[in-house]
């Protein structure tokens, strides 16, 4: 997402979506932006490394999910 649209979210009972993105990228989490959705909304890779995120695939999200199961079923 753009670093204006960051800012400009403030979920209900959560920080600003920037203040999670930050802790996020100091953590070094992996950030994954779906490449179609990206594309579609004009989301560039200059956009994406404000956030030291990278655009993803479905071989790469399937693969997210199974992890998950994985940790959560363990």
């Amino acid at each position: 997402m753009r670093k204006s649209v960051a800012n400009a979210v403030v979920p209900v009972g959560w920080p600003p979506l920037a203040e999670v993105l930050a802790k996020l990228v100091a953590k070094k989490i992996p950030i994954y932006a779906c490449g179609a959705c990206s594309r579609a909304r004009g989301v560039t890779e200059t956009d994406l490394a404000e956030f030291g995120a990278k655009f993803g695939n479905p071989k790469i999200f399937v693969s997210l999910i199974e992890w998950a199961d994985k940790v959560i079923t363990e």
